[in-house]
């Protein structure tokens, strides 16, 4: 039987959020080694609230060298937010297994890593400019604020036009309902616009909608 590490990262600030806490990690890594005949026989949990050097990443890597086996993470975002380090950890000589998309080669990985990380910029870019033009507007800011609102839905326009270019290519191989285009985005593992969470026929509609 193939062996398996898990490493597991979670946030002092952050665990049980989003899905991202310990007990969930835990439970699609185990999950995934059950149907697909891993055995795993270690765990390395990492618990950290900064974005300092994730030694425990290192060492689970280590222990897999030492045991031949392969490291097990539930999520992609668990190897860290950074194209370029995912870059690295993907050309090492250990085979790494994201549960959440386990048909993803070396390749597959850096890419949905750089969408990712673009995601995450433009919607930063976007957030920093809405605030700064609404402060010269003189308007206070709130969390849950009309704001945050325009802020939330430029953002969210922008991205579904970035996915316009694909929806057009699967349009063409004939897949054009909505479930299947949820199932087509997962498969390929296009991160939704929140970027931790699964596509649904309600989610593509959406994205339908924006592009109206």
């Amino acid at each position: 039987m193939k062996q398996a590490i898990a490493y597991y990262r979670v946030s002092t600030r952050r665990q049980g959020r989003s899905g991202l806490g310990l007990d969930a990690q835990q439970v699609a890594v185990a999950s995934y080694c059950r149907l697909n005949g891993y055995s795993l026989v270690d765990e390395v949990v990492e618990v950290k609230s900064t974005r300092k050097q994730q030694s425990g990443l290192f060492e689970a890597m280590e222990r897999c060298r030492c045991r031949k086996a392969t490291l097990m993470v539930a999520r992609l975002d668990r190897l860290g937010r950074d194209v370029e380090k995912i870059a690295r950890l993907v050309k090492s000589d250990v085979e790494i297994v994201v549960t959440d998309n386990p048909h993803a080669n070396r390749f597959t990985i850096h890419i949905i890593a750089a969408v990712d990380e673009e995601q995450r910029q433009r919607i930063s870019e976007t957030t920093k400019a809405a605030l700064a033009a609404a402060r010269k507007r003189g308007v206070i800011l709130g969390k849950h604020g009309k704001v945050q609102a325009r802020r939330n839905k430029k953002a969210a326009d922008e991205f579904a036009y970035r996915l316009m270019p694909l929806l057009k290519m699967l349009k063409k191989r004939g897949i054009m309902s909505v479930r299947a285009i949820a199932q087509e985005l997962n498969k390929q593992g296009v991160p939704t616009f929140r970027g931790n969470s699964q596509w649904h026929p309600s989610t593509v509609c959406a994205l339908r909608n924006r592009l109206k």
